[in-house]
């Protein structure tokens, strides 16, 4: 027992001087993760150095220091006497672990210092580093304590092959993580399908890659099966991805319109990319109407759900408002039926309780409580003018997100809110300055467009879904046609709110070369609604 005593005592010298290293280099290693944001560039590449090198430099610096302490201590000096080619050859093995943490420092610093990404993954640096450590220890036997070591590496060899045997799967899972790691297939942060599973790449190591689900739950997965199956990659080289939504429209629908109402609902939506542009073409002629793709691109393709279903919510909207039907599948005769009742419906007038929903909506809007109104503000109009107009007025739906008025450009319609909200912007000339304001329901707006012929001088878009009535030229001319005094005192209204909307009115027109100040003048503004209804 007493041969191996010398052996022990050794063995238990080494490991306390690491361990106490380990012990001093925790502080410095926990430093740099813990590295506040105004520390300069100098220092925290220091920092980040020191933190490769520190456990190797504090186990030489530990153990010359008990070296120096012992050597003079009787029993102990001579021990240290004795085993001093062991102590060189341990000193010998850290200055070379020292040697390669200091190398993989500066190299990870060059790269931080340049703002990119070290282009070696974490698992082969980890192989990379046991590799060379192992080259160390190989090494210190050989040329500093002369032992031979081809009968070491025969034996090695042997107990690989056993341990390879009985590990094969955790051996291909590692061979598989390195091959991944090394094509750079897959990364951290990384949104990806692997055969049925999709989700974004939270982890990878040596055996198994972590996926985070679109429901929130981590999934494991062997490198093995990684390696095995097709990997959708939608987060690189670039995330940019392209859908496709395939939509049916009746065949009384013009092809041309139904496309421009499809490319018009997609460019809706804030996370359609608008380059490239979307397309719309028809795919096929089926039994029950016509086939069409639609074809939008986004760089969140993990997210096409949710952004495929927001273009079909505006595909509605579209579709409802230019009356397109969305046919269902259904036999000839049928179908020949259901067009002939269709048909014959778009020519009829609207049901009397939609008739008289539409004058309630009228008569407790601001159009009648201040648009409309003499000069003590009552109101021109009362149930029975309105009743005169509500089978002009058309009641339209809008979703949430829809923007119904852009800023500058011309204007043929106005609209009352019925119900929703509204969000209104604009743009002050020469300026980066924003205005924002709600509309409400029984708010009018986009009547001094149709009034003036002016640009609209307001985005409008919609905060929450709104129904609108909208009144186009056909219903306006009925509005000035039902009192004489009606064209006059919308002049009048419209001059003085021109005039407060001057400036606006002035960058608008600017580009259009259009005269403001003629443009504004009440008897400007009344010869042109006098001529809209033939006077």
């Amino acid at each position: 027992m007493n041969e191996y005593m010398p052996w022990v005592f050794e063995i238990l010298s080494f490991l306390l001087v690491y361990v106490i290293a380990v012990v001093l280099a925790m502080p410095l290693r926990r430093g740099v993760k813990g590295e506040r944001i105004g520390t300069s560039r100098r220092v925290s590449g220091l920092r980040r150095v020191t933190a490769y090198v520190a456990r190797p430099l504090l186990v030489l610096l530990v153990g010359q220091c008990v070296v120096l302490l012992l050597r003079d201590q009787g029993t102990l000096g001579a021990w240290i006497t004795e085993y001093r080619a062991h102590i060189a050859a341990w000193q010998l093995f850290w200055v070379g672990v020292l040697a390669i943490g200091l190398f993989e420092g500066v190299a990870h610093q060059i790269f931080v210092m340049r703002q990119r990404d070290f282009p070696i993954p974490d698992l082969l640096r980890d192989i990379i580093r046991v590799v060379l450590v192992l080259a160390v220890i190989f090494c210190v036997l050989r040329f500093e304590l002369g032992i031979d070591i081809a009968p070491l590496l025969a034996s090695t060899a042997l107990v690989t092959a056993v341990v390879g045997f009985a590990l094969q799967g955790v051996l291909g899972n590692l061979l598989a993580g390195m091959s991944l790691h090394v094509t750079g297939s897959i990364n951290q942060g990384d949104w990806i399908a692997v055969g049925e599973l999709e989700g974004k790449v939270i982890k990878t190591n040596w055996r198994e890659t972590k996926i985070l689900t679109r429901a929130g739950h981590p999934i494991t997965i062997p490198n093995g099966k990684v390696a095995e199956a097709n990997i959708h990659n939608m987060s690189r080289p670039r995330p940019i991805r392209r859908h496709a939504i395939e939509v049916g429209a009746s065949y009384a629908d013009a092809p041309d319109e139904v496309t421009r109402a499809l490319i018009e609902a997609a460019l809706s939506v804030p996370e359609v990319k608008r380059t490239p542009p979307p397309t719309a073409f028809i795919t096929a002629y089926l039994d029950f109407g016509i086939n069409y793709r639609l074809r939008f691109w986004s760089d969140n393709y993990y997210r096409r759900r949710p952004v495929e279903g927001n273009v079909n919510r505006m595909i509605w909207y579209k579709f409802k408002r230019r009356g397109i039907e969305i046919p269902f599948p259904m036999s000839d005769q049928l179908l020949n039926d259901f067009m002939a009742v269709v048909y014959n419906q778009r020519k009829q007038a609207p049901e009397d309780t939609e008739i008289e929903a539409r004058i309630d909506d009228l008569l407790a809007s601001d159009f009648c409580r201040k648009l409309v109104v003499d000069a003590d503000g009552e109101p021109l109009l009362g149930r029975a003018d309105f009743a005169n107009i509500a089978p002009l007025v058309r009641r339209v739906l809008f979703t949430h997100g829809e923007t119904l008025y852009v800023q500058g450009e011309s204007g043929t319609t106005f609209h009352v809110l019925v119900s929703g909200v509204l969000e209104g912007s604009i743009t002050q000339p020469d300026s980066d300055l924003v205005t924002s304001f709600q509309l409400s329901p029984g708010a009018v707006l986009g009547e001094m467009s149709l009034l003036t012929e002016m640009p609209r001088t307001a985005t409008i878009t919609v905060k929450e879904s709104a129904q609108l009535l909208e009144f186009d030229l056909a219903a306006f001319r009925g509005v000035l046609s039902l009192r004489d005094e009606i064209p006059e005192r919308l002049s009048e209204l419209a001059a003085e709110r021109a005039a407060q909307n001057k400036e606006a009115f002035a960058a608008l027109a600017e580009q259009q070369a259009q005269n403001v100040e003629e443009t504004i003048k009440k008897g400007n503004i009344l010869k042109r609604l006098l001529r809209l209804i033939g006077k």
